[in-house]
């Protein structure tokens, strides 16, 4: 997944277009780089959207069930 780092910390967005199909972690919950944080499905394909760096999960900007573009943002890792 494309990640876009800032000072307020690493927005990770998505690869493609597609449908929340699940979102695996917590505002607030600890990551590990390579965890996978949402499950994104595009022409009936899964695909696993991976955490980028290690560090707390500051913000969840989609829902399960929402309708994502290439590059919209999906979350914030502090």
């Amino acid at each position: 997944a494309a990640a876009e780092s800032s000072g307020e910390g690493t927005t990770i967005q998505a690869p493609l277009a597609g449908t929340i199909f699940k979102i695996h972690v917590n505002s607030g919950q600890p990551v590990a780089k390579g965890d996978v944080v949402i499950i994104l499905e595009a022409m009936k394909m899964e695909t696993e959207i991976r955490c980028s760096e290690p560090g707390v999960v500051a913000d969840i900007l989609v829902r399960e069930g929402d309708s994502v573009a290439v590059d919209d943002k999906l979350l914030v890792i502090k």
